[in-house]
């Protein structure tokens, strides 16, 4: 179906050193569905692509080229939240820390939102 838009995918991710549960995480997406596209199974959607773009760090528009789907796209719903790039970022960064340092800034994620509740 999509073979290859999953190898792109694949590539990306592996770059990122990104999972497909830490991409499930942090694009709100089930885990499923990341499978899925990285079979090859699922075509991408311009929905899909905007939840996903953030935590690759790329623009929606990038990976609708990359997919061979059209940019002129209109969605019926609201852009990505405020946030999103920076949670692709922060996604990113961790990825290198050690097993202690993912567990302490697990830690302070947890208290912050708790703060905030």
């Amino acid at each position: 179906m999509s073979a290859p838009f999953a190898a792109v995918l694949h590539g990306l991710m592996a770059n990122r050193r990104l999972g497909p549960q830490a991409l499930s995480r942090a694009s709100g997406r089930a885990e499923s569905t990341v499978n899925q596209l990285l079979a090859g199974t699922l075509q991408p959607t311009a929905d899909v692509l905007q939840d996903i773009a953030p935590a690759l760090e790329m623009t929606v528009a990038d990976l609708l080229v990359i997919a061979g789907l059209p940019i002129n796209y209109e969605l019926e719903r609201p852009g990505p939240w405020r946030a999103s790039q920076e949670i692709g970022s922060l996604l990113t960064a961790a990825t290198w820390l050690t097993p202690a340092q993912v567990e302490h800034v697990t830690a302070l994620a947890r208290k912050l939102r708790a703060d905030n509740r």
